[in-house]
């Protein structure tokens, strides 16, 4: 539905009197509505800026999805979309999606940086009047609708009363009545709102900051740094769902390292959100992260495997051993995307991207979150930092696959490191920004020596598959010796990398 939305809104204190209306318009009948509005934007508030609304309401006359376009003459057309219930309720419907992405025209170039995600929540307490023709028209005869409003807005943690009156219909009768009804409140001492918009009131200068690329700062509250985070991340996955589904370059691949970060914030920072929301949502991006994580293993292990065989000479390559390795892998990876596109189309996933809007637009945090983000956050980190070394300590002291398996479990705590400090690093500056570096080094060389043992593993299926095809086995072993010296090697360089996290100074 698309209407032409004509309205006015007026300051008016908390406990004052709705001023008169006498000879303008009759009072008609009045109904109570209890409403939640979620707002939702880019991370970087690009409708905002643009004078675009789109939001989610539940509750009132008008529950719905609702997308605000401004006109040239102030007005602004209104595009309704009905709620839908079930898994997926919290996607924007796409014909509203098509609107913005229309009316932002060459701006808009999609991915993760365009996301849509909740930006603000306002649950308000409308007292909704009709107003009816002064002089006794029909009862039904509407021709405006007065509301009087109690806002809270989050999460700006502010709370107003605001009078709004709206037109049924934009005809002469309605903007006269309008007219005289801005008069006859300014009469009384109430005046139309500088605010636009509610949304624009509980937005304050964030679109300004926004559009100036300002970050939140070390002095203010740890939800805003948190927060910033966990939505980068939520956009992450949910930016990339065309991509993934298509499987374009990359996109498998980053969308996993946003459920990783995802993940990490949840545990290094838990102390700071209600662990009875974040565990389980936790579980769920990990079940995620697993289907992301089968195209993506053979992905990477074609592109290993293959390099390994480029490096040999011709007397080493014994067989068909290319053609196996691509037409093996290739299948591996097809029939992995296939399953993860399965998992994407499930009510599981849509489930999912419900709980992940959700913990945005109402993030469990705990009492401690709101505290001074630089006094609370590096202690954690630094806490992460001690089970990364007591982890690697553990390592050290072990031989054989069980000290494989501790190294693998030091990279997992080396990551969280990583992670926390890039996730601290744009409002806490260089400092820190060159720990998370450090920590990035760590788990790049013990990434090399998980690849190597998992290379390992493939290529002794591989070769499983070639002698039982009757061909030869020789360059298999070839290559499972080169990924052996290249587990030593990474094995080293990690330690030596691990050595200089661990001297680095943390804030």
């Amino acid at each position: 539905m698309r209407q032409v939305e004509v309205e006015r809104k007026f300051e008016i204190g908390a406990d004052a009197p709705i001023p008169s209306l006498e000879g303008l318009a009759k009072l008609g009948s009045s109904r109570e509505h209890r409403m939640r509005a979620v707002y939702v934007d880019t991370r970087d508030l690009v409708l905002a800026r643009h004078r675009i609304t789109l939001r989610r309401r539940e509750g009132g006359s008008d529950e719905g999805w609702h997308l605000k376009l401004p006109l040239a003459d102030g007005a602004r057309l209104e595009v309704h979309a009905p709620l839908v219930g079930g898994p997926g309720c919290m996607r924007v419907p796409e014909d509203l999606r098509a609107e913005v992405v229309g009316a932002l025209e060459q701006a808009w170039t999609g991915g993760a940086e365009w996301a849509l995600l909740p930006a603000a929540v306002l649950t308000t307490v409308r007292v909704e009047t009709d107003l009816l023709r002064a002089d006794g028209g029909l009862v039904d005869d509407v021709l405006a609708q007065l509301c009087d409003d109690t806002v809270g807005a989050q999460p700006a943690a502010l709370t107003w009363r605001e009078l709004e009156v709206e037109l049924v219909a934009d005809n002469a009768e309605g903007q006269v009545l309008l007219a005289a009804i801005v008069e006859a409140f300014a009469d009384q001492g109430v005046t139309v709102s500088d605010s636009p918009s509610k949304l624009a009131r509980a937005l304050g200068d964030r679109p300004a900051r926004a559009a100036r690329g300002e970050v939140p700062s070390l002095d203010g509250p740890a939800t805003e740094v948190l927060h910033a985070y966990l939505a980068e991340q939520v956009a992450g996955i949910i930016g990339r769902e065309e991509e993934v589904r298509v499987d374009a370059a990359d996109a498998v691949h980053k969308t996993r390292v946003a459920t990783r970060r995802l993940r990490s914030a949840l545990r290094s920072f838990d102390r700071l959100v209600d662990r009875e929301v974040t565990d389980p949502l936790r579980e769920e991006v990990r079940w995620l992260a697993a289907a992301l994580g089968e195209p993506r293993d053979a992905e990477v292990m074609r592109d290993l495997i293959q390099g390994l065989l480029d490096d040999l000479s011709p007397e080493q390559l014994v067989g068909p051993v290319r053609v196996r390795v691509e037409t093996e892998l290739e299948r591996r990876h097809a029939e992995a995307h296939a399953r993860l596109v399965q998992v994407m189309d499930s009510e599981r996933y849509l489930a999912l991207t419900d709980r992940l809007m959700e913990l945005l637009a109402d993030p469990p945090w705990r009492e401690a979150a709101r505290s001074r983000a630089g006094d609370v956050l590096p202690t954690m980190v630094a806490s992460a930092i001690k089970r990364a070394s007591a982890q690697w300590r553990a390592a050290q002291t072990s031989v054989g696959e069980e000290q494989l398996h501790l190294l693998h479990e030091t990279r997992k705590r080396a990551k969280a490191v990583r992670y926390a400090a890039e996730a601290l690093a744009p409002s806490f500056g260089e400092e820190v920004a060159q720990a998370a570096q450090t920590w990035e080094q760590v788990t790049e060389s013990l990434g090399g020596l998980q690849d190597a043992v998992v290379a390992s593993r493939w290529i002794a299926d591989l070769a499983a598959s070639a002698q039982a095809a009757g061909e030869p086995t020789f360059t298999y072993g070839v290559i499972v010796g080169e990924e052996s010296v290249t587990g030593q090697v990474a094995v080293t360089e990690s330690e030596a990398a691990l050595r200089a996290a661990l001297a680095h100074p943390w804030p």
